[in-house]
């Protein structure tokens, strides 16, 4: 009997990071053999707009390849941005959707190796959107490129660009730290900051500030920047921060600063941790007990130095004894 692979489909898309930082990279996308250029387009556009851009895609590979183009819209449902392909959604369903805005021309194309080609990407705004942020993500998806994974599902790899539309109008911008910590004992650095930032705007946020650490004397010993990265509107995002230094000593205090929005409204939270290396401690002062106890012990009594008049003076005190018990 012949045996089939599931038809479940598995989309690799090369856009993981592109989501999360604001100046992304192509080294992702090209690895998969092409590239999609811009990886992410930000475009402004007033309810019944249209606006037409450029929008290019490269084969990297060695091989000719055929490409077909779709529009897709994705969510974000992780502390760590992972944009997710969602299928027949659009505006009412999903308040950030925008595939069924955008219209890419030509569909299917065909790429020599080291090819490059454009296509034109219309955005046609309803009348009727709403003030904030609308997403969708154009896939370029290689034919015949399907490989079986070891669970028997079919991997089909994708590049793309990422399309933030944002409608102008009364947008709500709100966000809040749900979580900023450390550990709050450690013997000796370095020490790993943890902070969730919730976004509840109606449009991505990019916060933009750092993690300030002050030792005991309420110095600063060091300023962390936090990594430019977007946060998709009602999802949180997790920044990891780490302060280098191995060699620390008594309570510090940790404070995080970060502007976002477009009136640099203000995140702020403060915690307070302790690092005290006492191993190393315990062995010094160990140490030093030990010197002393050997010092104390091994210490000698100054030697007694008789000078020669005093023996003189014993011996005849000696015989003057001698000479009165005599005479008795």
């Amino acid at each position: 009997m012949k045996t089939t692979a599931p038809k479940t489909q598995i989309s690799i898309i090369a856009l993981f990071a592109l989501f999360l930082s604001t100046s992304p990279s192509y080294a992702q996308q090209s690895s998969l053999g092409m590239s999609a250029i811009p990886p992410r387009l930000e475009i402004n556009a007033k309810p019944g707009e249209v606006i037409k851009k450029e929008i290019k895609v490269r084969n990297e590979s060695r091989n000719e390849k055929f490409i077909d183009t779709s529009v897709q819209d994705f969510i974000v449902t992780d502390n760590i941005g992972t944009p997710l392909q969602i299928d027949n959604s659009d505006q009412y369903t999903n308040r950030w959707a925008a595939s069924s805005w955008i219209q890419v021309s030509p569909s299917k194309v065909r790429l020599k190796p080291g090819e490059t080609k454009s296509l034109v990407l219309i955005v046609i705004t309803p009348e009727d959107a709403i003030p904030g942020g609308h997403y969708a993500m154009v896939l370029h998806t290689p034919n015949n490129e399907v490989t079986i994974s070891q669970t028997g599902a079919a991997i089909q790899t994708n590049v793309g660009t990422l399309v933030y539309i944002t409608v102008p109008g009364e947008i709500t911008e709100n966000a809040s730290i749900q979580e900023f910590s450390a550990p709050k004992f450690s013997e000796y650095g370095p020490i790993n900051f943890k902070t969730v930032v919730k976004n509840l705007s109606d449009i991505h946020i990019t916060p933009a500030g750092s993690v300030n650490i002050y030792n005991m004397f309420g110095l600063k010993s060091s300023s962390i920047k936090l990594e430019n990265t977007n946060i998709f509107p009602n999802t949180s995002r997790e920044f990891l921060s780490t302060h280098n230094q191995k060699f620390m000593l008594g309570r510090y205090k940790a404070q995080i600063n970060a502007a976002y929005g477009t009136t640099g409204q203000l995140l702020s939270a403060t915690i307070f941790f302790w690092v005290i290396p006492y191993k190393i401690i315990a062995i010094i002062i160990l140490t030093i007990i030990i010197i002393l106890i050997l010092k104390t012990k091994f210490k000698k009594s100054p030697p007694v130095f008789v000078t020669p008049k005093i023996e003189e003076l014993e011996r005849e005190l000696e015989e003057l004894k001698k000479k009165y018990q005599d005479r008795k």
